[in-house]
């Protein structure tokens, strides 16, 4: 029996008749609190807002064990990125392998990732790092304000499986203003690196930002995508992450996920799950991040 995987960590609520998740479960952590270098055009620091700032190896301590009282299993450590598009992780070393002795399961969003970040969260033993994947030189520029290159995510992944670390990349389809640009470029530098699984999910516009009033990609464009991804990715576990836009649009993704051999989505709609049993898989739910 074909089985398939529901993520739903409390960091958001989720319940349907078969499952509801627990809000303390899971958290999201920010190293920067508000603060990021970049503030790229798609979230321009919005997202850093709904995590827990830890803004010190003391204070990231401090937030695990009481989220540990309180009955996490599982924590995303990420926060606003440098300008040279970084996540400042390296004087977290110590309380990240603290952390992780606590028991949870804790994964990391490091941005583009060099040598001397990934030893450390190697030495850590974090659960994975969470990458992104952009394979377009002027969606770099001009959404994420970066004077990089794909060949600059094409090596953070690179270096994140030459420490040993389980790489779980993460392309959004959509990234340069709703249009699908390196997105297929993303999924060649996967399948000449690998990875432990392939995330995609679609820009959600937010209000506030550069890109409130942007279109997301076609579903027929998203459709192309998958199925691409399929082809050139045969044995590589996908999955649907937790970012898309609501309503009408994720559920049509969501079964284009499920039709295109998907192996995962996160927080899924009734009509999903509906879908996918009666496809006769044997699901599971996780209170985790995708690829865990």
């Amino acid at each position: 029996m074909t089985e398939f995987t529901f993520y739903v960590p409390g960091s958001r609520h989720y319940d349907n008749e078969f499952y509801v998740n627990k809000p303390s479960s899971f958290a999201n952590i920010s190293i920067s609190g508000t603060e990021c270098g970049c503030l790229c055009d798609h979230c321009e620091g919005q997202l850093l807002r709904n995590m827990l700032a830890a803004p010190t190896p003391a204070a990231l301590v401090q937030v695990a064990e009481k989220l540990c009282r309180e009955g996490c299993r599982g924590v995303l450590i990420s926060g606003g990125a440098c300008c040279d598009g970084s996540v400042p992780l390296v004087p977290f070393g110590a309380a990240l392998q603290e952390v992780v002795k606590m028991g949870l399961s804790v994964i990391v969003h490091p941005g583009l990732l060099d040598e001397k970040t990934a030893m450390v969260l190697a030495e850590a033993n974090v659960a994975g790092v969470a990458l992104d994947l952009i394979g377009d030189p002027e969606t770099i520029r001009r959404v994420y304000h970066l004077e990089r290159t794909p060949e600059h995510y094409l090596r953070s992944l690179r270096t994140a499986r030459k420490a040993g670390l389980r790489a779980m990349p993460h392309i959004v389809a959509g990234l340069h203003y709703g249009e699908l640009r390196g997105e297929y470029a993303a999924i060649d530098m996967v399948a000449a690196e690998g990875a432990s699984c392939l995330i995609f999910v679609v820009l959600q516009p937010l209000a506030g930002t550069k890109m409130q009033a942007v279109a997301p990609p076609d579903p027929l464009e998203i459709k192309n995508l998958f199925t691409v991804a399929r082809e050139k990715l045969p044995d590589l576990p996908l999955m649907l992450g937790c970012a898309r836009p609501p309503g009408n649009y994720a559920r049509a993704v969501e079964l284009l996920a499920v039709d295109a051999g998907f192996a995962a989505i996160a927080y899924p709609a009734d009509e999903t799950v509906s879908y996918v049993r009666s496809l006769r898989y044997q699901i599971t739910y996780r209170e985790s991040c995708c690829g865990t």
